[in-house]
């Protein structure tokens, strides 16, 4: 069970309506979610991104009522808390954007404050295959960096594991936070129930102390760093949220 299917099942089996997706480029998820409302972000969307969002609403209706921001998403957080306040909560958020440890760390907490308290976080991109995947760099792997990690294949992950990492071990009181073996690891963040929600700031000395981590520390203990999960807990995952919301 992949990124889509997780999401499409969520909105099946609930009354959800709203979809926040960091990271877009072709939007060939983002078309194919069948959510009420939904909400694009992305610095650079590919070229060919307006024409597909087109012939997507012409095809679906779905689709009709997407709003695009094509925008970082910090910038995004910060110019447009009103629309963001005006649409929340939001149910699901998609986090794919720029695979480093500060952005997806970032791009998590600022989703936090709007998402629904019984809403989910999935973060893709959180299992790197191999060393060369999970290159931690700036921006995407200069020339130089993929000419000198011999496992390089073109695939990159960045360090977003260590957002993982990061959040289970400073708010374990908070929120629910694994990753499902699938898709090349796929994040799952989550507030725990009866928790009062508040906003969460970034711990300095504690991002430091993980942004110093290598590919090899987490291969050498990845079950209890990413909370690992395998695949089948997807439908427990999808289940536990459908009956939350029945229960309200």
């Amino acid at each position: 069970m992949k990124r889509l299917q997780i999401i499409q099942e969520v909105f099946k089996k609930t009354d959800f309506e709203t979809y926040l997706e960091i990271g877009c480029y072709r939007g060939k998820t983002f078309f194919s979610v069948n959510a009420k409302y939904k909400i694009a972000v992305d610095p650079f969307f590919h070229v060919l991104f307006m024409k597909d969002a087109v012939l997507a609403t012409i095809k679906a209706f779905r689709n009709i009522r997407n709003k695009y921001f094509q925008l970082e998403s910090d910038v995004f957080f910060e110019i447009k808390k009103d629309f963001l306040n005006r649409v929340k909560p939001i149910d699901v958020v998609l986090i794919d954007g720029l695979h480093t440890f500060e952005t997806s760390l970032n791009d998590v907490l600022n989703s936090l404050l709007y998402l629904n308290k019984q809403g989910v976080i999935i973060m893709h991109d959180c299992l790197p295959p191999n060393k060369g995947a999970a290159l931690p760099t700036k921006n995407f792997p200069t020339l130089e960096e993929q000419s000198k990690e011999e496992s390089w294949s073109g695939a990159w992950c960045g360090d977003v594991w260590k957002t993982i990492v990061y959040l289970i071990k400073v708010h374990p009181a908070e929120l629910e936070v694994c990753v499902i073996n699938t898709d090349l690891g796929l994040g799952i963040v989550r507030f725990k129930e009866g928790v009062p929600k508040k906003e969460i700031i970034i711990d300095k000395n504690v991002f430091l102390e993980i942004d110093q981590m290598t590919y090899d520390d987490l291969i050498q203990d990845v079950e209890n760093l990413l909370s690992l999960k395998n695949v089948n807990y997807a439908v427990e995952l999808i289940n536990d949220i459908a009956l939350q919301r029945k229960s309200l």
